[in-house]
């Protein structure tokens, strides 16, 4: 009798331990977490390597790249890094994945997403697709596409709004010069009356001194 009592109670323990201790599934870890894609990892190696910064490096503030000779990154870098030598197809690029251009002299890019000693921040920047498809589906504005990339046209809209600033200074200017222009011409025209005013006195005077002295004479 003891030794079923003792079996009974061995499967009452077994019982317990497996209600309290449950298997529980786990959640399985994502296999496949997309990273940045290839032609921006390239460009940041790229720009980020000092080796390359007498031809492409980040600007000052690391918030942007500069191409400072754009005849070496063509023979010489995309070769090396996209297989290619076509600096225009690498500028299209940047504008599908929202790159623009900050200065219109020069050959200089950013992206709020795109910093320098940040390669974390890369997988943010989405590829804009329907840039793509329009270029695709009209070869007018593949065309406009390639000849804004050779003029620049990046930089577009600073370049006007600087050209708009450029232009309300020089009306400021020219009304500020109209304005001394009418002062000096009313100065000019006081100055005129003043003297025909000292002439007409002038003139009175040597009426006055003849007068007088013919007066001794007639007498």
């Amino acid at each position: 009798m003891e030794n079923v009592i003792v079996l009974v109670k061995d499967e009452e323990e077994e019982e317990e331990e497996e209600e309290v201790t449950p298997v529980v599934p786990q959640p399985m870890p994502r296999l496949h977490d997309a990273g940045p894609p290839p032609f921006l990892t390239k460009t940041f190696e790229m720009v980020e390597d000092p080796m390359t910064d007498s031809v492409v490096s980040w600007s000052r503030g690391r918030n942007s790249f500069v191409v400072w000779d754009s005849q070496k990154f063509a023979t010489s870098l995309l070769p090396k890094y996209f297989k290619h030598n076509n600096f225009s197809s690498f500028i299209r690029q940047l504008n599908t994945y929202g790159f623009r251009k900050v200065d219109p002299d020069r050959w200089e890019f950013a992206n709020e997403e795109f910093l320098g000693g940040q390669r974390h921040l890369l997988k943010n920047i989405k590829r804009r697709r329907n840039i793509g498809q329009s270029s695709q589906s009209s070869p007018f504005a593949h065309q406009v596409s390639e000849a804004c990339i050779e003029v620049g046209c990046f930089g577009v809209d600073t370049e006007v709004e600087r050209l708009k600033r450029d232009r309300k200074a020089l009306m400021v200017e020219i009304l500020k010069l109209k304005q001394q222009q009418q002062r000096s011409r009313a100065q000019i025209l006081e100055m005129e009356e003043r003297i025909r005013g000292t002439e007409k006195k002038q003139h009175q005077t040597m009426v006055i001194l003849s007068k007088s002295t013919q007066q001794p004479n007639a007498s």
